[in-house]
């Protein structure tokens, strides 16, 4: 397929339109004239030298990675320092409308929040608010619904046989409008809250731990990888719809530890590892394994939000790499994954050859991180990284997967921030 610039499309574009008579009384050829280049301005969403909303005065110290809308609102992690005249640092989720008018900082949920409901345990007089958010928060594509995992106090207090109980230390909470839920917790085991059981479980089973960072698939759902234990300790990828009217939505389960990995026979193997999904309004795609360090099986999925949704696989273990000669598969795929509803983007490897990479502790950051990482690695640490990677593009639609770059002449690594003498910074 040919390549055009910008200026030789424009040039069949102007021909392809201009009269025919003029060409044909031209004897000079019709050269385009070069298009200027489309004007960029950076604006500055938050920065170290801005006072948090409602922070008391204390200033942004760190910032984690951010989530962006296709209509321009930037949702983020970030905390303050300690002490500043204000006690302990302040830790929060906070968003801004960078459209052409942008808005003020707003706070999303921060350790000032009081958990949404459930939540009737008192600390001091008042209800419980978060302590921490443990993972980067995640925005709609076309809408604002804002979702986070965060960590808390327990929030829900009963009685069981006669002695109270305590619960509910971590959740995925979402923002919508100014309206603030709890879309997923782990109260599943508490009588009454039956909808944030895990499915397919016996009856009263509670989600463990919510790793990684949950997606917003519409306004009012959200997917997410849940930790739970049946007899033993399983995983797997759910949704749950968090603005029903009436009774409460129950949780749904797309994959886990009891889902045979697709092309399997009956007996077959089953998904030992998932990972963090990405969505959109009605799909999620996930990254399922039979084993995390040492895949043999497994690729990454696509699923319908709906109940007992059939997987399609996209990429797999065992598959072909595009663009590489017959034979030639793939032995890793990447956890991370990036959605749109029709094009998704992974990373992946193949080939047994590696190459030695040196991570070298950071000079920025908390000290007692840079502290550890130095007391225990002040040589660094040297691993070894695929020599053959690249990201990939897959359509969902036409079912291709196409490359998008590879390691070669001009890449090295796909992994790590290339520094000076081939070392990486963690």
């Amino acid at each position: 397929m040919p390549r055009y610039t910008r200026t030789a499309l424009s040039t069949a574009l102007l021909c392809a339109l201009a009269p025919m008579g003029a060409l044909a009384q031209s004897a000079t050829p019709l050269v385009a004239k070069p298009l200027p280049p489309e004007p960029f301005v950076w604006r500055t969403v938050a920065n170290s030298a801005d006072a948090i909303p409602g922070g008391d005065g204390r200033t942004f110290n760190s910032f984690n990675q951010p989530s962006v809308s296709a209509a321009g609102r930037v949702v983020l992690r970030a905390r303050s320092k300690g002490g500043q005249g204000a006690g302990e640092p302040l830790r929060g989720i906070y968003t801004r409308q960078m459209s052409a008018t942008p808005s003020t900082l707003l706070p999303v949920f921060d350790t000032l929040t009081e958990v949404p409901a459930p939540n009737n345990t008192l600390y001091q007089g008042s209800l419980g608010t978060f302590t921490e958010f443990p993972a980067f928060p995640r925005v709609g594509l076309d809408n604002d619904t804002i979702a986070s995992r965060a960590q808390s106090r327990p929030v829900w207090t009963y009685t069981v046989d006669g002695s109270e109980t305590r619960t509910g230390t971590s959740g995925i909470y979402a923002m919508r409008g100014s309206a603030r839920v709890s879309a997923m917790t782990q109260l599943g085991a508490v009588p009454g809250f039956e909808f944030y059981s895990v499915p397919g479980a016996p009856a009263g089973t509670k989600f463990d731990q919510f790793p990684g960072s949950p997606a917003v698939a519409n306004a009012t759902t959200v997917v997410f990888k849940g930790n739970y234990t049946d007899g033993i300790g399983k995983t797997g990828v759910f949704f749950r719809s968090f603005d029903s009217a009436g009774t409460p939505a129950m949780t749904q389960a797309i994959a886990s530890s009891d889902t045979l990995i697709p092309g399997q026979p009956v007996d077959g193997v089953r998904f030992g590892s998932t990972a963090p999904p990405s969505a959109s309004q009605k799909h999620a795609v996930f990254l399922g394994l039979d084993n995390e360090e040492t895949p043999t099986l497994g690729g990454i999925y696509r699923a319908p939000l709906e109940t007992r949704p059939m997987l399609q696989t996209l990429a797999s273990i065992g598959g072909p790499v595009p663009g590489e000669q017959s034979g030639v598969t793939f032995n890793r795929l990447g956890e991370a994954l990036s959605y749109d509803g029709r094009f998704v983007a992974f990373w992946g490897a193949w080939g047994s050859q590696t190459r030695s990479v040196t991570l070298i502790c950071p000079t920025d950051g908390q000290a007692a991180v840079i502290a550890f990482c130095i007391g225990k690695y002040p040589n660094g640490l040297t691993v070894e990284v695929p020599a053959n990677q690249g990201f990939f593009l897959h359509d969902v639609l036409t079912r291709k997967t196409l490359p998008v770059v590879k390691t070669g002449s001009d890449y090295v690594d796909f992994l790590y921030e290339k520094l000076g003498d081939h070392s990486t910074r963690y």
